[in-house]
């Protein structure tokens, strides 16, 4: 895991035996015989607000185009397009897409249920933490923003300030671009609180064993589906791709991804692979494509196949339409005739403490 913070944070926390992100409490003593005479004197607690952040989603129909401008409209997104091009190639992009992508929504129920999964891990983090702590969310592209959650953190008094991206993985699409944007809002807001930025966590030993027991329930499904059958089971490890002139940049997350992979397949009996959805226009993006190893999968004579969303933490449009519906039917018309998705975390009360255990590492 990578932690950044900015200059006012070195020497908050010094030891490696911290259990709470509430335990930071300076101890600088400056006069012996005062602190004796004041020991009974409690010292308050330093108030820590943890952001989550997160990419957000159309929350209504009304707001797929709307959403699909600020997705694209980030320089992160469109890497290298000047602000009036990239302004222009937003709209039209909105424009274009939005129609089909309405539809899609309308498929799933009308909007994107992250919103719902995160505020209810959000409450479940809040309830393992004590007072001292406050959780906010904040959406890069929709609302509540970043922006108003650090508001409300800066409202509330917080001293110090917890980046926390639900993004196991990091990229400078996703995470970058919420750190950026974490900044800028910093600076809107005139508050310069002290901030940790934890950077990634893409093999966290509780957040691996999480991912791994979906795995296995997912495939305890599949095996008890098969019975006596011989015909083998696949794993097919399903993570969202990336524009290759975003990863020849140096963006890390391919990497990223395959320390998660490392840590979730160990022991595994069936066979796996990993490959990349939710591609976008032409260029190269990360491979192998996820309908290109499902096609492949099939000619080879895979009939079991059981797909595993490893870079989401909740579901929302790549999964629900995407992995179920899109991805589902390439498989059954090629062949492949029992189709399973590993579910995600969503309202698990065990992620909340996955969360607990990568913000207890980063501080």
């Amino acid at each position: 895991m990578r932690v950044s913070t900015n200059t006012a944070t070195e020497n908050i926390l010094t030891k490696k035996d911290c259990t709470s992100v509430s335990e930071a409490i300076p101890k600088t003593i400056r006069n012996p015989q005062s602190a004796i005479r004041n020991r009974n004197v409690r010292i308050p607690p330093v108030r820590n607000g943890v952001a989550l952040l997160n990419f957000g989603g159309p929350w209504t129909l009304d707001d797929v185009k709307p959403f699909l401008y600020r997705l694209f409209v980030n320089p992160s997104v469109l890497v290298g397009v000047p602000a009036p091009l990239r302004q222009l190639l937003a709209f039209t992009i909105a424009q274009v897409k939005g129609p089909s992508s309405i539809r899609s929504y309308q498929s799933i129920g009308g909007c994107s249920p992250q919103l719902k999964w995160t505020r209810m891990q959000a409450e479940g983090l809040q309830n393992l933490l004590d007072d001292s702590v406050r959780i906010e969310i904040g959406m890069r592209s929709a609302e509540p923003s970043i922006e108003d959650a650090l508001r409300r953190l800066k409202d509330w008094g917080a001293q110090r300030v917890v980046l926390l991206p639900l993004f196991p993985q990091f990229s400078t699409t996703t995470t970058g671009t919420c750190f950026e944007e974490a900044r800028a809002a910093l600076r809107r807001l005139d508050w310069n609180p002290l901030v940790h930025e934890i950077t990634n966590w893409p093999d966290n030993e509780p957040y691996a064993r999480l991912l791994r027991r979906t795995v296995d329930e997912v495939v305890a499904e599949a095996e008890a589906e098969r019975g006596a059958s011989a015909d083998p089971i696949h794993i097919l490890f399903s993570a969202h791709s990336l524009p290759l002139k975003i990863v020849k940049l140096g963006d890390p997350y391919p990497s990223d991804i395959e320390r998660t992979i490392k840590a979730v397949t160990r022991g595994l009996k069936h066979t796996w692979s990993l490959c990349f959805q939710s591609r976008n226009g032409k260029l190269p993006w990360l491979e192998p494509y996820l309908e290109d190893e499902i096609k492949r999968l099939a000619k080879e004579g895979v009939r079991r196949l059981v797909v595993v969303p490893v870079s989401f933490v909740s579901d929302h449009i790549q999964t629900l339409f995407e992995l179920d519906q899109l991805y589902a039917d390439l498989a059954r018309e090629h062949g492949i005739t029992h189709y399973h998705r590993a579910r995600t975390f969503n309202g698990d009360p065990e992620f909340p403490r996955v969360l607990r255990s990568v913000l207890t590492e980063a501080v």
